[in-house]
């Protein structure tokens, strides 16, 4: 039982983290999996002890591995300080990005798989030394390994499946959830010198705890956007590809730019994000001519959408045809057909749109209609035939039973039913 541990000094084993103080410091995820491992335990079992020691409730499907231990989320910090208090441990939130919060909005943050770098698998290994995961494989615009030069990888070389590094009640932190194998054997592609510059600046930021400006966020993005755009937003955010409403809400929303926003203005102003946080801006100067490295930000859903010319006149021709076709179509169809969303073809063709659409209308309810009695034609055979055979007292549910399974599952079948039932009344 871990209430008999033989340990004077703390409640669970007093595991040292791998990688304080460096760039590759290692993730809580990691010290989480290599602490269970080191009592013999499953990781489920142990996030099942933790909760039961602090007295928390949790679903009877609780299942650990769906929980980020190393996010910027309060849980993430709550579970640091559980781990410290049981294991004596201190600081364990800096294994998580939650000293960060106040300097780091969520968005992009997150990682859509898990990734790692199997040259520092491979590494830890052939030093004999505990495999583990590093922090900055948690952070989603970091893609590589400033170390080895190397690209993460999100796929198992055995099993050739993702997320399969830690999600899993039993986890050994280098070896794959799904088939066992060891992750460190995967093959690596070269890194862009982008990608390594990213990782070079998560890395310094997560090595040594945040030292946050004193004066606040906005005074320092005011600084950051006069000595970058002469103090005009407008013009900052063009230069530097961010939306004019995300800066404003920076400044008077009290919002937090994103890591890949932050990553921006270092990459272009030529300075640390150690230094952007801090908010040691004292005698910083921005390059005056522009950094030809640009890091990737999210597009504009309309960029590299390309004006055309409509002839308004041809596709007027064209919904004039689709009216003298057989088969009435939709409003829809016809602007998948003449290419032209259905707003413009109500602004433009208005007239030919409004008649297509009332032709396809009256196309429905004449359809509606036809399925209609051929429903209560269908309800009414059954009705005589169970009647002509002697039974009597019969349920809207039995009538259904018996018909065709098209019929069954018509909407308001039941209602159907029974103002047949009543019609023979």
């Amino acid at each position: 039982m871990m209430s008999k541990l033989n340990n004077p000094r703390s409640t669970l084993h007093a595991l040292e983290p791998m990688g304080r103080g460096t760039p590759e410091v290692e993730s809580l995820t990691s010290y989480f999996c290599r602490l269970a491992y080191s009592h013999g335990m499953t990781a489920q079992k142990l996030a099942d002890w933790v909760l039961d020691h602090f007295e928390q409730s949790v679903c009877e499907k609780y299942g650990w591995h769906q929980r980020s231990f190393s996010s910027m989320s309060p849980e993430s910090e709550q579970w640091a300080a559980w781990l410290a208090e049981l294991t004596g441990v201190a600081s364990l939130d800096r294994h998580t990005l939650a000293p960060w919060r106040s300097v780091l909005g969520v968005p992009g943050l997150a990682p859509k798989s898990d990734r790692w770098c199997p040259c520092c698998l491979a590494e830890d290994k052939a030093s004999n030394a505990e495999p583990y995961l590093r922090l900055t494989w948690d952070v989603a615009p970091v893609t590589a390994c400033l170390r080895h030069k190397v690209q993460l990888v999100a796929t198992c070389p055995h099993c050739h499946r993702s997320n399969v590094r830690s999600r899993s009640a039993v986890v050994v932190p280098g070896y794959s959830t799904s088939c066992g194998g060891f992750l460190g054997d995967a093959k690596t592609e070269p890194a862009s010198p982008e990608a390594l510059w990213v990782a070079r600046q998560v890395g310094q930021m997560l090595q040594e705890p945040p030292k946050v400006a004193s004066t606040g966020l906005v005074p320092l993005l005011e600084t950051v956007i006069e000595r970058m755009a002469d103090g005009r937003p407008s013009t900052f955010a063009s230069r530097y590809g961010f939306s004019k409403s995300g800066i404003s809400h920076w400044l008077n929303k009290g919002g937090i730019p994103a890591l890949k926003a932050w990553l921006t203005i270092a990459l272009h102003g030529r300075i640390g994000l150690d230094k952007l946080f801090a908010g040691d801006v004292e005698g910083w100067e921005p390059p005056l001519v522009p950094v030809q490295m640009p890091i990737e930000l999210p597009e504009s859903p309309r960029a590299g959408i390309k004006s055309r010319e409509l002839d308004w006149d041809a596709i007027r021709a064209q919904l004039r045809a689709m009216l003298e076709e057989p088969q009435p179509v939709s409003v829809n169809e016809a602007s998948e057909r003449v290419g032209v969303d259905r707003k413009s073809l109500y602004l433009q063709a208005n007239a030919e749109a409004r008649a297509i659409a009332d032709r396809y209308l009256r196309h429905r309810a004449a359809r509606g209609e036809q399925r209609q009695t051929r429903l209560q034609s269908q309800i009414g055979e059954v009705l005589d035939e169970r009647l002509a055979a002697g039974y009597e007292g019969m349920s809207a549910r039995d009538i259904w039973s018996r018909l065709y399974t098209e019929a069954q599952s018509v909407p308001g079948i039941f209602r159907h039913i029974t103002a047949v039932m009543d019609s023979r009344r």
